[in-house]
Parts: C-alpha cells; sequence; structure tokens
C-alpha cells in the first residue's frame, strides 16, 4: 500500500469515527426528580387523578397537577370551598377541593372566586 492511499483511508475511518460517536442529544435525557415526599394530585390526559410522590414526577409523567397533597377520591366528606379551573373555562366555586378532583378542575387558591 502506498502511503497516499494509507493516509486517505486513514481520514475516512476518523471521519466515520467522529460520526458514530456524536453524543445523544440533550432533550432526549431522562429528568431526574428529587426523592423529596411532598405529594400531589395530578391527572394525565384522559386518566383518573393519582397521587405522585412530588411535583417533579407528575410533571415527568407529563400530568397536570391538581392540588397539593394526596387525592381524595370520588367520595367528598369535607366542604371547604376552593377557586378553581376546568382546563378551557372560567374559574369556578367548588364545594371542596374533593369536588374539584373529580371535575378535573385545577384549584388556583382557598375560599370562593373572586369576582
Amino acid at each position: 500500500m502506498t502511503p497516499s492511499r494509507i493516509g486517505l483511508l486513514s481520514c475516512a475511518l476518523l471521519a466515520a469515527l467522529s460520526f458514530a460517536a456524536a453524543p445523544a442529544p440533550a432533550a432526549a435525557a431522562a429528568k431526574i426528580c428529587p426523592t423529596l415526599y411532598d405529594p400531589v394530585c395530578a391527572v394525565k390526559r384522559g386518566g383518573a387523578p393519582e397521587t405522585f410522590a412530588n411535583a417533579c414526577l407528575a410533571n415527568s409523567a407529563h400530568a397536570r397537577i391538581l392540588h397539593k397533597g394526596r387525592c381524595t377520591g370520588p367520595i367528598c366528606f369535607f366542604f371547604k370551598q376552593v377557586c378553581a379551573r376546568v382546563p378551557g373555562k372560567r374559574p369556578q366555586t367548588f364545594a371542596s377541593v374533593c369536588a374539584a378532583e373529580n371535575a378535573k378542575a385545577t384549584v388556583l387558591y382557598d375560599g370562593p372566586c373572586k369576582k
């Protein structure tokens, strides 16, 4: 093999290796969430409300956070008004966090909605 041919093959090999070893894009990297337990009730598109250990885990699952704390379930025992918003609608007053959760509404604040 001639020296010019060896040089040409070396360049081709180096070029192929540089393309093959390209790093993965940063967007493909998984988000690392803390192990802190600060539960939130959230809902995935078309799903039922479920409790996530923290807001980071809910966001990583592409779930919409409804309120802080564990999900209460379909039966409401305590009544303390909250202002919440069902996606695509105006804020409205719900009888309780539980009632807002059942409507899959995001709780904005405690108490009735301000006019």
